[in-house]
């Protein structure tokens, strides 16, 4: 399944916030998402990060949105939602690795970290399908709720390598070469 992301335009998010259909995107039926509300009221402060409406690629409609924000220096959080009817068809782990491939390009972003609700196992499997490796259980407050969510991360392999890099000796020296110690011809000693 193929997916594009592209900006969510304060047209959409005006009418997501009013209550009413986005007049500028053709949408699900079933859109808004449990999110859009909130997602919606980020678009004023949006960036690189997004906030992004999904859009199917296969009918051209508008089935979610996901975007990031950075949380602490270095490390953006990503959240995501897909219309129900759209569930289960790898749209929302298309879009998350698409989100994270535009990361991956931000010299400011080291690690991405995501949670997913422990009710909700098939967002787990988004995310663990898009590369991020769980790390804890944790609680989570949630518009004022506390939740126990799992929490995963994922970092971009520039910086792995960077990191790798960093502590493997130089290039030179991983080349040097000692002179060969002269052998003896077998049946010999020396």
């Amino acid at each position: 399944m193929t997916v594009r992301l592209e900006r969510m335009t304060a047209a959409t998010a005006a009418a997501i916030l009013s209550g009413q259909r986005p007049p500028d995107v053709r949408v699900a039926d079933d859109y808004p998402t449990e999110f859009s509300a909130g997602v919606a009221s980020q678009v004023a402060s949006g960036s690189e990060l997004g906030p992004y409406v999904i859009i199917s690629s296969d009918d051209a409609i508008v089935v979610g949105e996901l975007g990031g924000a950075f949380v602490n220096d270095g490390t953006v959080e990503v959240g995501y939602a897909v219309v129900r009817s759209r569930e289960g068809q790898g749209l929302a782990t298309a879009a998350v690795r698409e989100l994270l491939r535009r990361l991956a390009l931000l010299p400011d972003v080291r690690r991405v970290v995501a949670h997913t609700p422990l009710d909700r196992p098939a967002s787990a499997r988004v995310v663990e399908k898009a590369g991020f490796s769980f790390v804890r259980e944790v609680d989570d407050v949630h518009e004022g709720q506390t939740l126990r969510v799992r929490e995963w991360v994922w970092a971009p392999r520039r910086h792995l390598l960077l990191a790798n890099n960093h502590h493997t000796s130089s290039k030179s020296a991983r080349y040097r070469t000692t002179p060969a110690t002269p052998r003896s011809p077998p049946g010999t000693s020396s």
